[in-house]
């Protein structure tokens, strides 16, 4: 299992991947050290440059004020700090999790004879996607900010640029990150699933046959009350389909079945407690860090169809907040639908284990199905940032009535300020009033 290298560099460009991409590289030297974590260490310098600047230029104000205030700015910047952190205290534990890939694959194709062809090429062509959503979304959002904040007059403010750009770039690629790794293990378990529908069920004497070569990927279309599941299981025997040329499929008992059946889920369950060890802690700075930005451009859109668009700039202001908007949205689909799907699939694992062991009539096999369905179910395949709540789809109804709620309590100070500030006008008006009278 290889890191897909135009997702890599990308990423690597941001410092979000101080792991090497040959993973058979020696990483002991103190030469491939310092090569390994020089682009970490650069972009966390860089950033933590611009923010020194930006902190120095007090008294002044922003031009960008209204695209990127403090209140969203300063959420972004420790979420990027401390996913570089982590990337960096975290780099031997991702390149044991690109280690675990390898051996889960491995597993898989020497015990079921799966073929990888277009699991690999759905992770390449994911991996693209994610680089080319985070270009265009990051490109706009940078372009609208440049042209609202940039004054080469004052330097600074392009620093100040940076400084707000560089965060969303970065946490958007983290969040692709821990998606694709949720990714890869819903893939391995639709896999698995597939292989267990070519195991016997229940009976002893069923042996698995080859099939010829087939120039493309096929997948199976057993299912469990299809027509040719009862045709090969009163035929005595079970196949199964590959591209694989150089596996050769042996007959397999029963028992046998369920203890490869338990290695695959053990890697599995492995992978996931790494995954979430590796990426949890970044992902609660990370969606707190979207929370917020996505309150404060709600507030700004509701300001400005308030206002009716009649400041200066507003249309690149609203631009600017649909952009972010959109950013996050996309960030928030990714990180949550995977992990739903990851957490639907190790069910469907479950209930065909159930329903194996509800075919089968030896004790032995059916007290083994017991165990691995006892230990599936005390360790699903879940994620959750590092235990605060997790990450799938039933957490976005709580993101969302949190986003109201401050809303609401946002409007509510806007319609408070107003009507303060338009009775201290009338005050101001009747003390002139009664000042020219009495002259």
């Amino acid at each position: 299992m290889q890191p897909i290298k135009s997702f890599y560099y990308f990423s690597k460009l941001f410092g979000l991947c101080p792991f090497p991409l040959d993973t058979t590289v020696p990483v002991n030297t103190r030469a491939s050290y310092v090569k390994q974590l020089f682009p970490t260490y650069t972009v966390l310098f860089l950033y933590s440059a611009c923010l020194i600047s930006i902190f120095w230029q007090s008294g002044n104000t922003s031009d960008i004020s209204n695209a990127a205030n403090w209140i969203q700015f300063i959420p972004n910047s420790f979420a990027y700090i401390f996913s570089l952190v982590f990337a960096i205290r975290h780099r031997s534990m991702a390149l044991d999790i690109l280690t675990t890939f390898a051996i889960c694959d491995d597993k898989l194709r020497s015990l079921f004879g799966i073929s990888f062809s277009m699991p690999n090429i759905k992770m390449r062509r994911v991996a693209i996607l994610a680089c080319v959503v985070t270009l265009t979304c990051g490109g706009t959002l940078g372009g609208l900010n440049y042209l609202i904040g940039v004054n080469w007059s004052r330097i600074w403010t392009l620093l100040y640029w940076i400084a707000f750009c560089m965060p969303k770039f970065g946490l958007l690629l983290f969040s692709f990150q821990f998606a694709g790794c949720i990714l890869y293990l819903s893939d391995r378990a639709m896999l698995l699933l597939r292989g267990m529908n070519n195991f016997p069920v229940g009976v002893e004497n069923l042996t698995l046959q080859p099939q010829p070569h087939v120039p493309q990927y096929k997948t199976l279309n057993m299912t469990m009350g299809g027509n040719h599941h009862h045709a090969s299981m009163r035929e005595g025997k079970l196949t199964r389909l590959t591209t694989l040329g150089n596996i050769k499929i042996r007959p397999i008992s029963p028992l046998d079945s369920i203890q490869h059946i338990r290695e695959v889920v053990e890697v599995l369950q492995d992978l996931s407690v790494k995954i979430n060890q590796c990426f949890g802690k970044q992902a609660i700075f990370s969606l707190l860090s979207a929370f917020t930005c996505v309150t404060v451009q709600l507030y700004y859109m509701l300001n400005h169809i308030k206002s009716g668009f009649t400041t200066p700039r507003s249309e690149i202001y609203a631009l600017a907040s649909c952009s972010l908007l959109f950013l996050h949205g996309i960030e928030f689909w990714s990180l949550f639908t995977s992990g739903e799907h990851v957490r639907l699939k190790w069910k469907k694992l479950i209930n065909f284990l159930f329903f194996m062991k509800s075919k089968s009539t030896d004790d032995d096999y059916r007290s083994k199905a017991d165990d691995l369905i006892s230990f599936m179910i005390a360790n699903p395949l879940e994620f959750s940032a590092y235990g605060l709540f997790p990450i799938d789809l039933s957490v976005l109804t709580g993101i969302a009535s949190s986003i109201t709620t401050y809303l609401i309590v946002l409007i509510q100070f806007k319609i408070s300020e107003e009507q303060t500030s338009n009775f201290d006008e009338e005050n101001k008006d009747n003390s002139l009033i009664q000042y020219s009278s009495t002259k």
